[in-house]
């Protein structure tokens, strides 16, 4: 069981990795006569296999409902482990890879706020009016 909030996060995710499917389809119905990488089509399929069986099978369903009842979980407990942590696996890289950025984008900020300041306070000694 989990609640409405977690369900519609979850769901939202899902969502996300049904997009895979043009991933997929560039990959299969690419120019040439081979797929070029069975092991990447085999990993965006697993995904997109998972996304589906969750909402379709495991109790997520489609859309948002009113209210916030729980929301039970139905798929075979084995199942349920082994796409939960997949999930849990990929969700923790992309928040990595999101936390390095917003790092870096927080330190780009910083500078080219320093800068500005610097600039600034260059400006004031010159006797230059500051505009906005």
């Amino acid at each position: 069981m989990i609640s409405r909030a977690h369900r519609d996060a979850l769901y939202d995710e899902l969502l996300t990795d049904l997009h895979g499917f043009r991933d997929l389809g560039g990959l299969v119905f690419a120019d040439g006569a081979q797929v070029p990488d069975p092991e990447n089509c085999d990993r965006i399929g697993r995904r997109l296999t998972d996304a589906l069986r969750l909402i379709q099978d495991g109790g997520i369903g489609w859309g948002y409902a009113e209210g916030d009842d729980p929301v039970y979980l139905t798929l075979p407990h084995d199942e349920l482990r082994r796409i939960m942590l997949e999930q849990r696996r990929r969700f923790a890289v992309a928040h990595q890879a999101h936390q390095r950025d917003k790092e870096s984008t927080r330190a780009e900020w910083d500078q080219l706020a320093k800068a500005r300041e610097v600039c600034a306070d260059v400006l004031d000694q010159l006797g230059e009016p500051l505009v906005s």
